[in-house]
């Protein structure tokens, strides 16, 4: 079985949108099959990698994960961001948690989202009416605090709660050894959770303030 779970087709389910969708995207790290500490101690550590990344792009208003890349840890999260994209389906009405970088913004641009991304320290502004340039020219103004909440930034969190709730759910460790298994892994568990996720999802709801 461990030798033919690498050729399962996982389908993830996804309920139907019916407007335009808010994205957040986000990464985190699941340990998977290393070297006992003393053979790496004996015979020093080989180069065998020990994580593999998760790349999820999650409804910030639903919960669910609508796409997922499975990378090796030398893989940055923005060299990811147009696969993440490409898997959604319908109108996106904003990605929050994305990449300060020019090929982000084209890729929102293609569909007609809005891109809600810090620029990076000591950024200066591109040319003139690139929407990048609003988000640097408010921040200087206001302030990156009051920016992030104007501009619903704080939603990434949403995204990083995901990441919670699958290692919650399923551990931070993978069985498999090989990693196309793995990535088969993660696909099943990713269905699972949106299995649960439709299921229903607790409702927080804030009963008062500390004292300052």
């Amino acid at each position: 079985m461990a030798r033919r779970a690498k050729h399962l087709q996982i389908k993830i389910p996804c309920r139907e949108r019916t407007g335009p969708t808010p994205i957040v995207v986000d990464s985190t790290g699941l340990k998977i099959y290393g070297e006992g500490e003393w053979k790496a101690h004996k015979h020093g550590a080989s180069k065998r990698r020990r994580w593999i990344k998760v790349h999820l792009a999650v409804d910030a208003d639903a919960k669910d994960v609508l796409g997922v890349e499975v990378t090796t840890e030398e893989w940055a999260d923005c060299e990811l961001f147009a696969e993440l994209i490409e898997q959604l389906d319908g109108e996106i009405a904003q990605i929050d948690g994305a990449y300060d970088t020019r090929e982000a913004y084209a890729i929102a641009a293609e569909r007609d989202a809005v891109l809600v991304v810090p620029p990076r320290d000591n950024a200066v502004a591109w040319e003139d009416g690139h929407p990048r340039n609003e988000a640097l020219a408010q921040i200087q103004e206001k302030g990156m605090a009051t920016w992030k909440n104007e501009s619903g930034y704080h939603r990434r969190s949403i995204a990083e709660n995901a990441m919670y709730r699958l290692k919650q759910l399923f551990g931070d460790k993978l069985a498999s050894r090989v990693f196309e298994t793995q990535v088969v892994e993660v696909h099943a568990r990713i269905a699972a959770m949106n299995v649960m996720t439709y299921l229903g999802m607790p409702v927080s709801v804030r009963v008062g303030t500390t004292a300052a």
